[in-house]
């Protein structure tokens, strides 16, 4: 009976179980969501643990999802770690890490990621500074002129790690509080002149001094840090650190000149500084410049009252010079295979020529003949085609007519004198100095055209205009042949291009009289001849050659051919140093200077308005500026070098190298020297402190020529600048004066010293650390 009833119990216990719940429990889903459990304290100091960050990984439905990999993750708080860094998660779905700070302080985002789920969980941790290790002051010393004046003590606290550390409790001790005195916030104030002192700041056991001097009343504000530089009226001497000392002479104020020269060989290399005085009086009444609403006029000759001169349109120049550079990829094949073909040796500057011929233009063309050119600015695409007329022939020229040029242009007579002029004067000008052009059509000629579309160049109602231009690309032919790469466009021969009369304003709204044109037309052929000469050389001639020149040498180099037509036309010689009486002996005289040579001074006057806002060696921006200066630049420099310009512009022509080694080449020695005394000689020559030839401009008097040439017109009267109109900054005591200069060029500063003082004068880099290439120069004026 027993027995039965314990085998009904086992029974009922089966069937209870197989009625009940699932013994194996929920149904536990894939991984879908991940949430912090424990996040670790909130702060704490760095490299210090902050406990754990613990997550759970679990369904959809909440439940923990066990074996699945995390991984923590820190951004930024310079290292924290974490042990371990990947975790498995536990039965639970739990996965634990121990977290550590790393060495920054400030606020972490702390992430796990586990495997199969998009988004993590995060937790965020602050660490602050550690204890106080280190206290530095800034500055290390500290001058002062007169009792009362301040300065004050900045302070570094941080912790082994390079953090701020704040809260510290800071007090400063004086070594002699009868000198300075200093402020809970570290304003130190002189309350006695003559002494030196020490302020102590200490924190946290930590402590750093400051040397404090204050002046004796009278003394040299240089005492103790730099001795006085002895410099003789008209001398030139380079400062030799950071620090300069400049003494007063014993009766009067002395006077000087800071020269901030650049001596990068990159034109478009800008250096920074700043230059500070202190001790110095007003600056020299003489440190002027132009009046800006004044406008700079050049004297008319007959006196008459005239609108201001136009000025050449450097952006259709700068458009120019991006085409031409297409060209230079051509350049290497296009001349690698000429020595076969060349009937003239590299070393000559006379007549050669090429085998075949690729002419545009034919050899028996005559007068009225009609012909298609291309007339873009562009290289060897987009050709813009127009019809022209062959209005003269001379010995060494052909001149054509832009059959669509405006009205009450040139005509066939003055087309005749232009093919003239160019024989008897520009041809043989040119191929003296710099040697003959190439003939790759074969007819031994120069084309001469005259055309509208060089008006076109010009925006519309613009106070510029565009000269003319020779384009590099007339020198290779149409297509392709076995020793010649082609350029599609090209006119296949030896022109340039030119201005023409547009006295209704047809083009553009731009107004040129038949007088205008016709006066700067001479000295636009003279320029542009050289170009072509120069191009032509380096394809056919300088077989070593691997580019064509850099544009601020070229450019230059066009206008020394201008300033060699005014020589020529004049009867004047260069070295003379000509002032504004001898270009003005006679109207005649002064005409001449006005058509060939007045435009250089243009462009020099851009570049004295400003010098270290442009180069001469620039070769990054064609501007007038840099024209102007690259300009003055040769023609100081072949001066300084030798008597007489024989033979010396051939050698410019003739090198295969480029820039500053093309110059290395003309001059016969470096060419760096004479650019950083060209820099100096452009404020001290013809001053009258010096006959130094290293800073003497022995061609021209600039000095005289701005001051007494130049000027403004009112109501037909005219007034000379009477004075020379280059940039100079008067320094102010104890005021920064910030100064840009690229590389080539410099900056220019005034400082007067009063009588029996000496001033302190410090040169800062803005770039942090001095830069050798920045050269400082001071010159004694007075």
């Amino acid at each position: 009976m027993r027995f039965h009833s314990l085998l009904a119990a086992s029974a009922l216990l089966v069937v209870a179980a197989a009625c009940g719940s699932d013994a194996s429990g929920p149904k536990i889903g894939p991984a879908s969501q991940i949430s912090v459990v424990a996040s670790p304290t909130a702060s704490g100091v760095v490299k210090s643990g902050v406990g754990t960050f613990s997550v759970k990984v679990a369904d959809a439905n909440g439940n923990g999802v066990s074996g699945n990999e995390v991984k923590f993750f820190a951004s930024g708080g310079g290292g924290v770690a974490f042990a371990p860094s990947t975790a498995i998660a536990d039965a639970s779905g739990v996965a634990t890490t121990t977290v550590t700070l790393g060495t920054k302080t400030g606020s972490t985002q702390l992430t796990a990621y586990a495997t199969g789920v998009s988004a993590p969980a995060t937790a965020t941790v602050t660490a602050t500074a550690g204890p106080l290790v280190s206290l530095v002051t800034t500055p290390k010393s500290m001058r002062f002129i007169a009792v009362g004046d301040t300065s004050r003590i900045s302070l570094a606290l941080e912790d082994e790690f390079a953090n701020a550390v704040t809260g510290a409790a800071l007090t400063f001790s004086i070594g002699d509080p009868t000198l300075v005195s200093v402020d809970a916030q570290g304003l130190v104030r002189a309350i006695r002149a003559g002494g030196t002192s020490t302020v102590t700041a200490s924190a946290g056991g930590r402590s750093d001094t400051v040397n404090v001097t204050v002046l004796a009343e009278g003394a040299s504000l240089c005492t103790g840090i730099v001795a006085p530089t002895a410099v003789a009226v008209g001398s030139v001497v380079t400062v030799p650190g950071t620090n300069l000392c400049l003494p007063g002479a014993a009766g009067a104020a002395s006077e000087y000149a800071i020269i901030a020269y650049n001596s990068s060989q990159e034109g478009s290399a800008i250096l920074s500084s700043n230059i500070t005085a202190w001790g110095v009086a007003a600056a020299p009444s003489t440190s002027k410049a132009p009046v800006a609403s004044s406008p700079m006029l050049s004297r008319s000759v007959t006196g008459l009252s005239s609108a201001p001169k136009k000025t050449l349109d450097e952006s259709f120049h700068l458009r120019l010079l991006e085409s031409s550079k297409s060209l230079k990829r051509m350049f290497g094949f296009a001349r690698s295979t000429r020595t076969a073909r060349l009937s003239a040796s590299r070393a000559s500057i006379g007549k050669f020529s090429l085998s075949p011929s690729f002419a545009s233009i034919p050899a028996n063309v005559s007068v009225g003949d009609r012909i298609r050119l291309n007339v873009s600015r562009f290289a060897c695409d987009a050709a813009v085609m127009r019809g022209f007329r062959v209005t003269a022939i001379g010995a060494k020229s052909i001149v054509l007519a832009d059959t669509l040029n405006p009205a009450g242009g040139f005509t066939d007579a003055d087309y005749v004198k232009f093919a003239a002029r160019f024989d008897t004067l520009v041809y043989p000008l040119d191929v003296d100095n710099f040697g003959a052009p190439s003939d790759l059509d074969q007819n031994g000629k120069v084309a001469v055209l005259f055309t509208k579309y060089v008006n076109e160049q010009t925006p519309a109602n613009s106070d510029s205009f565009v000269g003319g231009f020779f384009h590099p690309r007339d020198l290779f032919p149409k297509s392709d042949t076995d020793q010649l790469q082609g350029c599609a466009t090209s006119n296949e021969g030896e022109m340039f291009y030119m201005l023409v009369p547009d006295p209704d304003g047809v083009v553009n709204g731009n107004k040129h009289s038949l007088g205008f044109v016709d006066t700067i037309t001479v000295s636009v052929l003279a320029h542009e001849f050289q170009h072509l000469i120069n191009a032509g050389r380096r394809i056919y001639v300088n077989t070593d050659a691997q580019d064509f020149e850099d544009s601020w040498l070229n450019e230059g180099l066009s206008h020394v051919a201008e300033e060699l037509l005014y020589y020529h036309e004049s009867g004047m010689q260069p070295r003379q140093g000509l002032t504004d009486a001898l270009i003005r002996t006679n109207a005649t005289k002064y005409a001449i200077w006005k058509a060939d040579a007045s435009s250089n001074f243009s462009r020099l006057l851009e570049y004295l308005a400003d010098p270290g806002a442009a180069s001469p060696i620039d070769e990054a921006n064609d501007e007038l500026s840099t024209r102007g200066a690259a300009w003055s630049f040769l023609r100081y420099a072949v001066d300084r070098a030798f008597t007489s310009d024989a033979g010396v512009w051939a050698r410019f022509s003739n090198s295969a190298q480029t820039g500053l080694n093309t110059v290395a080449i003309g001059l016969l020695t470096d060419p760096r020297p004479y650019l950083a005394d060209f820099s100096a000689a452009n404020y001290i020559s013809d001053l009258g402190i010096t006959n130094d030839p290293r800073f003497r401009h022995k061609s021209w008097n600039y000095r005289d020529i701005f001051s007494n040439t130049y000027g403004t017109r009112v109501n037909g009267v005219f007034t000379p600048n009477g004075f020379y109109p280059i940039k100079l900054t008067g320094l102010t005591d104890g005021v920064p004066s910030s100064v840009n200069v690229k590389g080539g060029s410099a900056s220019f500063a005034r400082l007067s010293v009063p009588a029996g003082r000496e001033a302190l004068v410090t040169f800062s880099s803005l770039q942090g650390v001095p830069n050798p290439s920045f050269v400082f120069s001071v010159v004694r004026t007075k």
